[in-house]
This record gives C-alpha cells, structure tokens and sequence, in this order.
C-alpha cells in the first residue's frame, strides 16, 4: 500500500506507466488471437503466447516505471544516466515543501523502516533542485548556509576530523569495492566496513564506499575546502593553485563548517605535520573559525622538535599522533565542545615517507607506506576510544584526494572511477537511506553537521547533500560525468564569491588598474606600477618612490610628495585574464 503517496502521484504511475503498458500488451494479445486462429494445436500455441503476453507486460510495466518513477536510481543502480553538462537545464519549478519532514536520527531511521523509507520518498517525489537566477552552474544549485536554520542538540558533540593524505578506496582489494589485486588498507577497510560509509552494508566482507573529488577538490586545500564549504576551490588569477596564501582573505563572505562551529561556542584546532600558511591552509582556518594552529612552526616554537628538525615536508605522522593524543587530552578536560582537525602527510606523493614503523609486507615501498598509515591511523583511533570523551564525539575520517602518484593506479581497470576512503564513526544519527550512495566531497559539509546530530531543514548546504537524509545528492542527480564536467569551467558565482587578487609565477600580486596601468605587488610590499605610456612608477618597502621615464630617465620623489595611489581596491578592476 503505498500510504503517504498522493493522489497526483498515483494518478501519475496510472498514466504514465500503467495505461502505456496495457497499450503495448495489446499489441502481443492482437497478433495472438490471430495467429492461434492458424495453430493446429491450441495448447501450445496458448503457453507460448500467454508467455509471451505476460513477459511483454511486465517488461513494460517496469520500464516505464523506471522512467517515472525513478525506482532504479533511489535504489543505487541506476548509474551514470544522468544527462551531460551541456545537455542539462535546471528545471524551472515553484518551491515545494514536502509535508514529511524527514529527520536524520537514529530513532527515525528505525521507526521508519525500508518500506516507510520508501514511500516518504515517493511523497517527495525527490524533490528537485530549486533553480537559480543564473545559468552558472554552481550558482543554480547553491544553497548558502547563512540562510539555513540550523539547530544543535542541546548537548554538542565533538569533532575529529581526520584528513588521510592522499588514502582511497580504491586501494582496497576487488571483492570490498577497491580496485587492487591485494588490499593495502586492511585495517581501514574494516574500520569503515564496521562504521558507516554510506554503502548501505555493514560488517567484514561489506562493500565499501566514498565520495568522489571533483575539480577544485583534487590537493590539499582544495579538499580542505570542499569538504567543509560544499563548493570547489576555483583560484583563477593565481600563477599556482596553492598560492591562496598570498591573499588578504580567504573567500570571505561564505559560510563554512569552521564558521558554523565556531558560532556555536566551539574550540577549534588543525594539526599538521608541515606549516600551515602552505596553500591558504592557515588564511582560510583563521577567517573561517579563528582555528589555532599546531603545525612544525608550532612543535618547533614549543620545543616538541629540535632545533633544525625537518623530514618530508616537516615532521613524520609518527610524531603527528603523539601530538595529537597531547593536544586531544587538554581538549577532553576542557568545558567547551571541540574540533579538532587533523591532516596527515607520510602518504604524500611521490612514493610516501617511509618511517622507522614500516615493513616490507609489499614489494612496492608507497604500499609499504601505506600499510604503515593504516595501522597508525587505526591503533590513533583505538586509543581514542578509550578515553572518557569518545562517547560524545564524533570521528570523521576521510582521503583528502586521489593520489598524485602518477604510476601507482596505473594498472588498475581503465573504467574504474577512483574514490577517497570514507568512515563516520560513532555519530548520533544513522541514515534514513540504506542504499549505496553515489557523493562526493562536497557532501561531506552536511554530512559532518548530520553526524554531530544537527538539523539541517532541506538537508542541503552549499553543493552538499546530507548523506542522513533522503535527498538525493547532485551526483545523484545528475550524473558523476555532467557534474564532472559542469564543475571542471570556471564560474563566474565562485569569483564573485573568492574576490582573488591575481599573482604570476613568484607569488607577486597584479593588479589591473581602471586606467589602464598595472601594478605588481611583491611579498616585501615594493610595488612597480606601469602605465600605458611605457613610464614606471617603483615604491620601495620603505616608500621611497622613483618615477621611471619612458627614456630610462629616473626620478626620486621628494619623501614628502604624496603620489596619487593607483592600487586602491576600490578604484581597480581585475581582468578577466
């Protein structure tokens, strides 16, 4: 019985699925009250077309029940149907608000059950993405979390957040969802096999999960980013997409994870065995969440390293969970919720760190590496839910991208799309959803909210979809290849919003200036201003200005003379270039 359906949606199976279905069975029916008026032998002849007769209607029935319906998608294997980039227009639709507010909790998901799950879906018809005032892509399907009404438990939960550099799925063996031939990650593997990764399976031997990176989520910070601001991390202007660290602000007027913590009375620490300014990491946690900052700057400043101390990109994971076990210890006797944000590093390109706990289970030394991060990660994770603060915290773990390592994937199955490894553990709520989810990284920004046991109304921020509720996700929706590729072009709406100051190859800002000049910006604060007529204007750090004639001829400025300044913000504007 389909309660909760609807009149207009059964009106609409009736239609669109039923009446066709009786039309095209006619068709077999006709052709066999005329050929049986030819058979001899009538009892054959009536098996054999009542066969066919049956089979015909079902066949249609089922078909256009996909079609309308969209059974196949809700249940997982649908695929990648989805119509592509160029293809797709957002459908101009009225905002519908269904009548079932569907809550990501566990008492829901279990009063609900596969068959309430089922039909709280048909009665929202899946509800479909509001269109924006704007073709850009992002900006049609954008959700700004300033607007959502987000509601905390009254107890807050912790979070510990930690980003595996560079760990996949994909390195899991065939038989789990991995594409290797041996599993690299088996502890991992059970780790999210026994906890959630939205595969709808659970236990040893269960299929894994994980989100895809789209573009503007593929290193570090762009991860970072996506995973906790539902957008891509599009730096257009700048020589390098790791220079967000020479910008004055770090896409300042959006809403992130960090802020949303933040606002609710949370302290907030990231962890990293490298320096933090690297990338925009420091920039973007500090105008997003005012984090503190525990990174080689930090363990040499406080004396955890020696003078001089650098391997890999600082100081090996190793060290990282000693810390981190330190650092989490005076967060758990603390009276405010926490999050704590942990990057690891040993697994970076190319090749991995290969530390002192390392074996020779493999023959190949970043599969070596990679066992060893496993079991460090895990034994971390073990520890931590010993102490007396696990039970009210939530642990995400999650790959912050493919690996870069261009040999080490080569010999998996060309058709085989690479995902990063994915667990939630200990969370308040569980999905109302049990069928394998097809997200990516973008989804993590309402999921991680979901699993501190926030309501999100709508169950959607930024590009995100809340992986707890029953909304389908853009992946989901569209289609991993039209997403792909929609996500892969520049965005006018991501400019706006990141307000980038352009840099060349050294890190120096450009700026184009509305009279045609430019200026380029260096770290020590000289600037060079060219005009259009070939002449120069040179202000040093310490603001001796030097007037550069079109001849070579040079000119100091009187150290008093105030020269019209042609790099205001205000009066500048950046080209399209």
């Amino acid at each position: 019985m389909l309660e909760g359906t609807g009149n207009e949606m059964v009106i609409k199976y009736l239609l669109g699925a039923l009446l066709p279905a009786v039309i095209i069975t006619a068709i077999p029916v006709a052709l066999f009250i005329f050929f049986i008026k030819k058979e001899k032998d009538y009892i054959p002849a009536l098996v054999k077309w009542s066969f066919i007769t049956v089979s015909t209607a079902l066949w249609c029935v089922f078909l256009f029940g996909v079609k309308w319906l969209k059974v196949d998608e809700y249940f997982g294997f649908a695929g990648f149907r989805g119509s592509t980039a160029e293809e797709y227009i957002p459908p101009e639709i009225e905002t519908i608000v269904p009548e079932t507010v569907i809550i990501s909790s566990a008492a829901s998901a279990e009063e609900n059950g596969e068959w309430n799950d089922f039909r709280m879906a048909l009665a929202a018809e899946d509800t479909p993405w509001e269109k924006g005032t704007s073709r850009d892509f992002i900006e049609s399907y954008y959700v700004d979390p300033a607007n959502v009404d987000l509601v905390f438990p009254e107890e807050k939960r912790n979070l510990i957040f930690i980003y595996l550099e560079s760990m996949e799925m994909t390195f899991a063996d065939r038989e789990v969802g991995g594409a290797f031939d041996e599993n690299v990650i088996k502890n991992l593997t059970l780790l999210s096999q026994e906890n959630e990764n939205f595969s709808g399976t659970y236990g040893a031997g269960s299929m894994l999960d994980g989100g895809y990176a789209y573009s503007g989520g593929t290193w570090t910070i762009g991860a970072i980013f996506s995973s906790t601001s539902g957008i891509p991390l599009q730096t257009s202007g700048l020589a390098d997409h790791n220079d967000m660290n020479t910008q004055d602000a770090f896409y300042p007027t959006i809403t992130t994870l960090g802020d949303i913590l933040h606002e609710a009375g949370y302290r907030q620490i990231f962890m990293i065995g490298s320096s933090a300014i690297f990338g925009g990491r420091q920039l973007y946690l500090t105008n997003h969440g005012e984090f503190e900052f525990r990174d080689l700057n930090w363990a040499k400043r406080t004396g955890h390293l020696p003078a001089g101390y650098y391997v890999w990109w600082g100081y090996e994971d190793q060290k990282l969970f000693t810390y981190a076990r330190e650092t989490l210890e005076e967060l758990g006797a603390g009276d405010e919720p926490f999050n704590f944000t942990l990057l690891t590093v040993d697994t970076h390109m190319t090749g991995g760190y290969t530390c002192e706990l390392c074996g020779n289970e493999f023959e190949n030394r970043y599969s070596n590496v990679y066992a060893c991060s496993d079991r460090q990660v895990t034994e971390f994770i073990d520890w931590i839910k010993q102490q007396d603060f696990y039970e009210n915290t939530t642990i995400i773990l999650m790959g912050d991208h493919p690996t870069m390592d261009a040999t080490y994937c080569r010999n998996i199955d060309n058709d085989y799309v690479r995902r990063v490894y994915t667990c939630v553990m200990n969370a308040p709520v569980s999905p109302v959803r049990t069928a394998y989810r097809s997200y990516s990284t973008l989804d993590m920004f309402p999921t991680t909210l979901s699993a501190l046991g926030v309501t999100i109304p709508g169950g959607r921020l930024g590009l995100g979809t809340s992986l707890y509720t029953n909304q389908r996700t853009l992946t989901e929706e569209l289609g991993y290849a039209a997403v792909s590729s929609s996500l892969s072009r520049f965005s006018s709406f991501l400019d706006e919003l990141g307000d980038i100051v352009p840099t060349d190859a050294e890190g120096n800002q450009i700026i184009y200036n509305e009279d045609g000049s430019v200026t380029i910006i260096a770290e020590d604060g000289s600037r060079v201003t060219m005009y259009p007529d070939g002449s120069q204007l040179v202000i040093t750090p310490d603001g001796i200005q030097t007037v550069i004639a079109v001849d070579g001829t040079q000119t100091v400025l009187p150290e008093l003379f105030v020269f019209p300044d042609p790099v205001d913000p205000a009066d500048t504007t950046v080209s399209p270039d």
